[in-house]
């Protein structure tokens, strides 16, 4: 894969309010580490368009030039997590980390469906992906943007596994070899499973019943002695 430049700036101020001034500033704060550095950064915001060209891919070698340094001035790196704003998909911080060209790294991949089955364009069957990403181990500008992989040859009751992936030599898989990629399932079968599932989810529980509790000999007595006399005429009295 091809790397993509980006240029920093070495963040010297670190915390909450920090953060927020320098976001207001047209900056993202960030951080590069590695087992020899860790280095806080502000990315410009004119530099997310490099990073979105690749959708922020945790695969992709950057080429990172760190404005003001002689030793680490322009590195190999990779992204290791970005923070969103809750409330939208606004980038508040990336995590990055230094990689060494010469070293293999293990990262996720992912798996990119290519084609369409023929029994789901006939409207029989279902396709289902279930993994999504690849596991592999390679040097850093060896990984691929992607795995493709054409289904257009399953039917209905086969599946994709690991194993049956074509990958380039220079690439060992990691992932489980016998799990699935994808399957195809009868329409109907598809159809089934739902319906059973809400089925499922919309049964009605049964109804707690609540016995009336009895009072024993002793609380009937007490509960007796705390009731007031009931009142007698006067004309009873007389009589």
């Amino acid at each position: 894969m091809d790397k993509i430049k980006i240029s920093v700036n070495r963040r010297e101020k670190t915390g909450k309010e920090e953060a927020k001034k320098l976001r207001k500033q047209g900056h993202i704060p960030a951080v590069v580490y590695s087992e020899d550095i860790n280095i806080p950064l502000t990315v410009p915001k004119s530099n997310l368009k490099a990073l979105r060209s690749i959708h922020f891919s945790e695969s992709a070698v950057i080429d990172m030039e760190i404005a003001g340094e002689k030793k680490h001035k322009s590195i190999a790196v990779l992204i290791k997590d970005i923070q969103y704003n809750p409330l939208g998909e606004e980038v508040i911080h990336i995590d990055f980390v230094k990689v060494s060209l010469k070293e293999k790294i293990k990262v996720h991949v992912a798996i990119v469906l290519k084609g369409e089955p023929n029994v789901v364009k006939e409207g029989e069957g279902v396709l289902e992906q279930v993994l999504r990403e690849l596991e592999i181990e390679a040097l850093p500008l060896d990984i691929p943007e992607k795995i493709e992989v054409d289904i257009t040859e399953l039917t209905i009751g086969h599946s994709l596994h690991v194993e049956n992936l074509q990958v380039a030599d220079k690439l060992k898989v990691i992932s489980d070899p016998q799990a699935t990629v994808a399957t195809v399932v009868a329409k109907k079968e598809e159809e089934e499973e739902e319906l059973a599932a809400v089925a499922e989810e919309g049964a009605p529980t049964e109804p707690e019943v609540i016995k009336e509790k009895k009072e024993s000999p002793e609380e009937d007595a007490k509960s007796a002695e705390g009731k007031p006399e009931s009142p007698v005429k006067k004309e009873d009295k007389k009589q």
